[in-house]
C-alpha cells in the first residue's frame, strides 16, 4: 500500500491514509518524497541502472494513530527551545493559515516512505 497525504491541517500537521490497520505506530518517521524529481543512479563499472533516488519534500513523525489514518507532524529542531519546523505545504490545500508559497510544496496525494 502506498501511504499518501490525505489532508493538510497546517504547516505542521498532516493526515495520512494509513493507521493501525496498516501497522502504523506512534513515533514512526516518514519522508514525503517527490516522485517527479529524481536522479537515476548508474553503476560506474557495469553502466547498469541501479535505481532512482527521489527528492525529499519533508520529514514527519506519527503523533496520533487511528484505525485507518494517522496524524503526522513536522519534527522539532534539536535546540534549546525545541522549535517545531514548518512543512513546505501547498498553501491552497491547507485548512488553516497560509504560509509563504515555495517550490515543490507538499500536496494531498503525496507519497510517504517509512524511515525508521
Amino acid at each position: 500500500m502506498d501511504i499518501k497525504v490525505a489532508k493538510i491541517i497546517s504547516t505542521k500537521q498532516l493526515i495520512i491514509n494509513a493507521g493501525k490497520d496498516q501497522k502504523i505506530k506512534l513515533g514512526q518517521r516518514f519522508e514525503i518524497i517527490d516522485y517527479t524529481s529524481f536522479e537515476v543512479i548508474t553503476d560506474p563499472e557495469t553502466n547498469k541502472k541501479l535505481g532512482r533516488i527521489y527528492a525529499v519534500k519533508g520529514n514527519v513523525i506519527v503523533s496520533k494513530v487511528y484505525s485507518k489514518m494517522a496524524l503526522v507532524e513536522a519534527p522539532y529542531e534539536n535546540s534549546l527551545f525545541s522549535i517545531q519546523t514548518d512543512l513546505n505545504v501547498d498553501p491552497k490545500e491547507i485548512t488553516g493559515g497560509l504560509p509563504a508559497p515555495s517550490l515543490n510544496p507538499i500536496k494531498v496525494g503525496d507519497t510517504l516512505i517509512k524511515t525508521n
